[in-house]
């Protein structure tokens, strides 16, 4: 493609998202739509503009150029005040505290870049998040009874449902007249992706939907694409049971909808990208809280922001494990987990600090994150590698497992005094509710790093 055309297509695209906001603006004065139609008359425009990129250009350079200078306009929009009580309440006639319209150029442009030429890698997540996303809330709106809650705040179970079809279609019409996918492949990967992209759907705030929904279609579908039907069946069972388990427990856990699926997204990354070895850490997390500390009143205080904090360090060495296939990724990755049940229980100081001598409560949480959660799974850990013969994985020697069990006591014993420390500055008074996620985030990587600190350096 020469320059000059690459330039003029450049200008169509801009001209045509131009064209479809000031027509919506056009609309918006006469008065006949939803503020929450118009903004996802924005989404569905916006999407069906950047579906044909692949066709359009054989770079990534003019794509790079029209995501900067889109983020640029929608910026306008919101920090120009002619253009802020203009066309830009278009986006903000819904009142929410979004960065939606931000995101989705950057998407498109991940996308575009991760796809390498590869259509259905690009299309299928572009259609789920401008056809899915906008029908899930047109409905939502109209049809919405059922609600949950969220930590964006609520939304409908009709909306949801709404959501998994659109998405279902979304990918299952391309992969099945466009592919050389069997039928029943193409079913049970359409199925998995609707199911699993809904729950990211479920979870994500402040617009983060317009990000998470198609990158992690494209992950997914990156995953699933050359699977045979007996894996796609089991994970489809896996991802249906921790969902439904997630959802069981709702009554006991202080979690909101959103965290309890974010909860059950973690643990089907685990199981997929691990095993069934480390889907143990997060579900013995989340089994111990909640009976440990069932929830006693309707409040739950615990959003998608706290399921983030607790995961993050685990989550990384997950990754870092499914792309090195190193064995021994498991011990940080356990110990972050184990430290989160520690830090969890240290915490309740801030809320009954004269419940019972502070020196027998400390040597409790540790406990219980060291002997309920690390303990037992290194030991199979252990078990499973000698079996093996496999060097990768943690060994079982008697010295090696005595080390590691020792720094992961290590670990979260320092954590627990460190928090233990900082509870009157965080619970206050005044409490400040907002570094409490991140100093939790911030120790569990701590005590991940020196579980496995035998391994590291």
């Amino acid at each position: 493609m020469t320059l000059a055309a690459t330039l003029l297509a450049m200008a169509a695209l801009l001209a045509a998202l131009a064209i479809l906001l000031v027509g919506l603006k056009a609309l918006e004065k006469r008065g006949r739509l939803h503020p929450e139609s118009l903004r996802k008359g924005v989404h569905v425009g916006m999407g069906l503009v950047v579906l044909p990129l692949p066709w359009i250009f054989d770079r990534a350079w003019p794509v790079i150029v029209l995501a900067i200078l889109a983020c640029g306009a929608m910026v306008a929009t919101r920090s120009i005040r002619g253009l802020r009580g203009g066309i830009g309440t278009v986006l903000s006639g819904v009142g929410r505290d979004s960065l939606g319209e931000i995101y989705f150029p950057i998407a498109v442009t991940v996308l575009f870049v991760l796809a390498r030429a590869d259509w259905l890698l690009y299309v299928v997540p572009i259609l789920m998040l401008t056809l899915a996303d906008a029908v899930a809330a047109l409905v939502g709106v109209r049809y919405g009874q059922l609600h949950y809650q969220t930590s964006d705040g609520i939304k409908s179970l009709e909306g949801s449902l709404a959501f998994f079809l659109v998405a279902f279609f979304s990918a299952h019409l391309p992969l099945l007249l466009l592919t050389d996918t069997g039928r029943a492949e193409a079913v049970l990967i359409a199925t998995i992706l609707a199911f699993l992209v809904m729950m990211v759907e479920f979870m994500s705030w402040r617009g983060l939907d317009n990000l998470f929904i198609p990158l992690g279609a494209h992950a997914f579908l990156r995953l699933y694409r050359e699977a045979d039907t007996d894996l796609l069946l089991l994970h489809l069972l896996v991802a249906a049971l921790l969902m439904v388990f997630a959802m069981a427990w709702r009554r006991r856990s202080k979690l909101d909808d959103s965290a309890l699926i974010g909860g059950a997204l973690v643990g089907y990354a685990a199981f997929t990208l691990g095993g069934w070895l480390w889907l143990l850490g997060p579900l013995l997390l989340f089994l111990i809280l909640s009976l440990a500390w069932p929830r006693s009143t309707e409040d739950r205080p615990h959003t998608a922001y706290a399921i983030m904090a607790a995961t993050a360090a685990g989550l990384f060495w997950l990754f870092a494990y499914s792309i090195t296939g190193e064995g021994w990724l498991l011990i940080p990755f356990t110990g972050s987990f184990a430290a989160q049940l520690t830090l969890y229980g240290v915490s309740r100081f801030g809320y009954d600090p004269d419940r019972g001598p502070p020196a027998l409560r400390l040597l409790g949480d540790i406990g219980l994150g060291w002997l309920l959660i690390y303990c037992p799974i290194m030991l199979v850990a252990f078990a499973i590698g000698a079996e093996a013969e496999d060097l990768r994985n943690p060994r079982a020697d008697g010295l090696d497992l005595l080390g590691d069990l020792g720094l992961g006591l290590l670990a979260v014993s320092l954590v627990a005094m460190i928090l233990y420390r900082l509870v009157p500055r965080l619970y206050g008074p005044p409490p400040r509710s907002a570094a409490i996620n991140p100093t939790i985030g911030i120790l569990g990587a701590a005590a991940s790093i020196v579980a496995g600190l035998r391994w590291l350096i």
